[in-house]
């Protein structure tokens, strides 16, 4: 199915984006969301409230009739709208009440009270929220206002979830009656304000129909966890993703942050169970660290010690901020190493056709363009072997420390390295190797490749064409005085798509073997060696940062200074974008922190870009410094046709 955006204007735009563009996937609504929020706006569709009885004058009152003998207050005939609106509007239940009355939580919520209405009341004089809206003429004037400001000034500026919830014309009719009547806003911008920013606004029917439709999916593969009330961890878990209702994105973060209550359960009940240190005296922030030092303490972290040792974990995070991040996330990854291996596959379907995406592919380029950038564009990798080679052999470096020495013994001598976060000893990369597979996933370098390897040749294409589009965006955004509603986001989805399905071809296989090698290695040189206190301490004695050393090192091993934060800046970048290309789908780009995040970021590479184009100042171009000493490190027997022109005839510990 195509997707209809609407663009607000005088002439009515509408922008219909192809199947083709979007590879099947529609930006479609949960199904458990949608179930939610087609119930709440029927039953606020019933007839509620009390019709106004006019009198012989003209004039009019409001009149309830007589309750009905054995029913409870608020059910009979309907309710006056201020004492109806005035009930607090609270989520469903799932299980441990009955599916017919008592299903909302509470003991008087406007659901309960409007369900009772439905099932009792007998007056035919009986007015709907919109037959009450439309017959207060000043309620009546503000709801067409509504429409008209929504529809012309703010449809384009609204994230995914707001727009989904104003589909419903029962709901809105609510919203409005709430502010008029509860609220006292009597004119249009108080109204907008209200609806919009309020906590009894927008915001309540989103966190509504969120616990609502999180609470379903619990109840559905039934999970023994509390979730029927608004104070259970789970459920402010849940909340706090704000998880978007679109079908590819609600479920799945439903999914993950149960998945992580489930993994994290016994250490959260040491924290619940804790007088001292437990989820309401411990910043929300340091609860998913605490948790990762619980389960990695030397010591197991028990009932009897938990409060001993609690103290101790948080003073060491707040000190270390570096160890809020090196916890794992919702999904159980380490933010800075490779993330599953599992090597998930998700499709994209267009009816009969099936286009096989593997996201994880994609994480995989992500990865190696990083790597490939910092270590073989920058020369990190030639750089530490400068270093090792030559730079120590003059004798002018002190080396003190065991760990150190072993380190630079395993690495020179051994040709290996330690994976920093398995402990694992690994064989070390040559660059033949390396620059066989930048050819074969971005069509880099010079490097020598087998017959069986094809090279991405349309690579370089399509990522142009991403950054083209993304200028051309920009510019366009600029000149216009209305971006949201007048520049289309279409070439630069069909640009991602388009790169998705490339990426996901091609870097398969042996490519993802190799990249998380590179990655550690690249990683190990960095912690373990350039950036030990006895290096920086001797090599830039006047104060700095491993970034420091690789400049020295760069300078001496090529008589001039490198461009490191600029390089630095296009592998973050870099990597950003794919991952973002990654995580893509047409609900993503829906929402505009994605999409400007996305932008922003193609915008800054840009500049990053232009910024290493070779200049009259440069000794020579750019291209012509890619790999120039990248073989001098290996082994003679190591040496390959592809290598053998850089290396020469030159000694192993020549440079």
């Amino acid at each position: 199915m195509a997707t209809n955006i609407f663009l607000p204007s005088t002439g009515g735009v509408k922008i219909r984006r192809a199947n083709v563009t979007t590879n099947g996937v529609d930006a479609e609504v949960d199904a458990n969301v949608k179930e939610q929020l087609t119930a709440l706006n029927d039953l606020l569709a019933k007839p509620l409230f009390s019709i106004k009885h006019f009198t012989t004058n003209g004039s009019s009152v409001d009149k309830v009739a007589t309750t009905k003998p054995g029913t409870t207050p608020g059910t009979g005939t309907g309710m006056l709208p201020g004492e109806l609106l005035a009930k607090t509007l609270t989520p469903r239940c799932f299980g441990l009440r009955n599916q017919g009355a008592n299903q909302w939580e509470g003991t008087d919520s406007l659901m309960e009270n409007i369900y009772n209405i439905s099932l009792t009341a007998s007056d035919p004089h009986m007015q709907t929220l919109e037959e009450y809206i439309d017959a207060t003429a000043p309620l009546s004037l503000l709801k067409y206002s509504f429409n008209t400001q929504i529809n012309e000034n703010y449809w384009t500026n609204l994230d995914s979830n707001t727009k989904t919830v104003l589909n419903y014309p029962s709901i809105v009719d609510y919203l409005l009656a709430y502010s008029y009547v509860i609220a006292s806003n009597t004119e249009i911008n108080g109204l907008i304000n209200f609806v919009f920013g309020n906590i009894s606004g927008l915001r309540n029917i989103v966190k509504y129909t969120q616990i609502s439709a999180a609470r379903e999916y619990i109840h559905a593969e039934k999970v023994d966890v509390a979730y029927n009330s608004s104070d259970d961890f789970i459920i402010k878990s849940i909340l706090s993703a704000n998880p978007p209702f679109s079908a590819q994105l609600f479920g799945p973060s439903v999914h993950a942050k149960l998945e992580d209550y489930i993994t994290n359960s016994q250490e959260l009940a040491l924290i619940d169970n804790s007088a001292l240190y437990n989820r309401t005296t411990i910043p929300p922030e340091l609860i998913q660290p605490l948790i990762y030092k619980i389960k990695n303490s030397v010591i197991p972290v028990t009932k009897a010690n938990y409060d001993s040792l609690a103290p101790i974990f948080l003073n060491d995070i707040k000190n270390n901020p570096s160890s809020i991040d090196s916890s794992p996330n919702a999904d159980g990854l380490n933010s800075d190493t490779q993330p599953s291996t599992d090597f998930d596959v998700t499709f994209l379907d267009d009816y009969a056709s099936v286009v096989k995406i593997v996201f994880n592919n994609i994480r995989c380029a992500a990865q190696m363009f990083y790597s490939m950038t910092l270590g073989d564009e920058l020369n990190i990798f030639d750089v530490m072997n400068y270093f090792t080679h030559k730079f120590m052999i003059r004798g002018n470096i002190q080396i003190s420390d065991n760990i150190l020495r072993e380190d630079l013994q395993l690495y020179v001598f051994s040709n290996k390295f330690t994976n920093i976060t398995t402990g694992k000893v690994i064989d070390r990369t040559r660059p033949a190797e390396r620059y066989m597979f930048y050819k074969q996933v971005f069509n880099y370098g010079s490097g020598q490749i087998t017959e069986d390897i094809v090279v991405n040749k349309e690579f370089n294409k399509l990522f142009k064409i991403l950054i083209m589009e993304g200028a051309k965006y920009i510019q366009r955004a600029q000149e216009s005085p209305n971006p949201e509603s007048y520049v289309s986001r279409q070439p630069i989805m069909q640009a991602v798509e388009d790169l998705q399905y490339n990426l996901s071809t091609h870097c398969a296989g042996m490519a993802n073997v190799i990249t998380p090698i590179i990655y550690e290695e690249l990683n190990f040189i960095i912690k373990r060696i350039l950036n030990h206190p006895e290096i920086v301490q001797q090599l830039v004695p006047a104060g700095g940062t491993w970034w420091k050393v690789v400049e020295l090192l760069y300078e001496g091993m090529k008589q001039q200074r490198p461009k490191t934060t600029i390089f630095y800046n296009k592998a973050k970048l870099g990597f950003e974008i794919f991952n973002s290309i990654a995580k893509y789908n047409p609900a993503t780009f829906e929402d505009d922190k994605n999409f400007s995040d996305f932008i922003s970021n193609v915008d800054a590479y840009i500049i990053t870009q232009a910024q290493l184009q070779p200049s009259d100042d440069d000794d020579k171009p750019a291209d012509k410094k890619e790999s120039s000493n990248k073989d001098d490190n290996t082994r003679s027997e190591e040496r390959t046709p592809a290598t053998a022109d850089a290396g020469g005839s030159k000694d192993e510990w020549a440079f």
